[in-house]
């Protein structure tokens, strides 16, 4: 049988065992937590386009590439960061188009030995800001439906040279942007409305915005805010489909 003094330390070192493993759940769970917040905070590092919402297994692959060719390079991610801040500031962050868009380049990129997108240099980046509040107006105005996707924006010179573009091209002073709609490619006479509309804006209102139309039979559609003008499928102005 053990003294009262025994039992008394035996208690003491009892108690004590028992303390240290409730410490030690403790720190268990606040590290397990930690970790937890690690993790988010990494996975946060990467830029994504995922709160830009847009439909279709085209552009959930078209993200997927985009966020891939993004986040391969911590500089490139973070200047397209500052890009689209840049913009949010000037437009407004609804009027800013997902950057997977955004930044595409000409459709010939790989045969040209390029990237699939491509960020303008710094100093052309106020040229699309006009641009981008004509898209958002013509949208605004139900000429241009929600669903439409930009396809092509700013091509470097050597892409535009081997993609066949025109020697003065906007697109290489990103002032311009090729834009499609998918849901009307094989409905011609939607097509046409909508050409029709563009039409009438260009004629009316758009000598303000120093709006620049191309239509083309594919049902591709040219933006640009430098020069007030329209043409069609041989860049020329008689080859217009704009009646006007």
């Amino acid at each position: 049988m053990l003294s009262g003094a025994n039992a008394s330390n035996g208690d003491s070192m009892q108690n004590l065992i028992i303390q240290k493993q409730r410490d030690f759940e403790i720190d268990a769970r606040l590290s397990i937590e930690e970790n937890k917040r690690v993790n988010v905070v990494r996975r946060g590092t990467t830029y994504s386009t995922a709160n830009n919402t847009y439909n279709g297994a085209y552009n959930d692959s078209m993200n997927m590439d985009f966020n891939a060719w993004l986040n391969s390079n911590s500089y490139r991610a973070r200047q397209v960061a500052e890009y689209e801040r840049y913009l949010s500031a000037r437009v407004g962050s609804q009027n800013v188009p997902p950057l997977s868009q955004l930044l595409t380049t000409a459709r010939s990129w790989s045969k040209c030995g390029y990237e699939p997108y491509q960020l303008p240099p710094q100093e052309l980046w106020s040229n699309i800001v006009p641009t981008l509040r004509l898209y958002s107006e013509l949208k605004n105005q139900g000429i241009l439906p929600l669903s439409s996707e930009i396809r092509s924006v700013y091509r470097n010179p050597g892409l535009n040279d081997c993609a066949g573009g025109a020697d003065g091209s906007k697109h290489m002073n990103a002032s311009a942007m090729d834009i499609w709609v998918p849901e009307y490619e094989d409905n011609s006479w939607r097509l046409s409305t909508m050409h029709d509309g563009l039409c009438q804006f260009w004629q009316y209102q758009g000598q303000p915005y120093n709006f620049g139309l191309g239509l083309y039979a594919t049902g591709a559609i040219h933006l640009d805010t430098d020069g007030y003008r329209k043409w069609g499928f041989n860049h020329a102005s008689s080859s217009s489909s704009c009646r006007y």
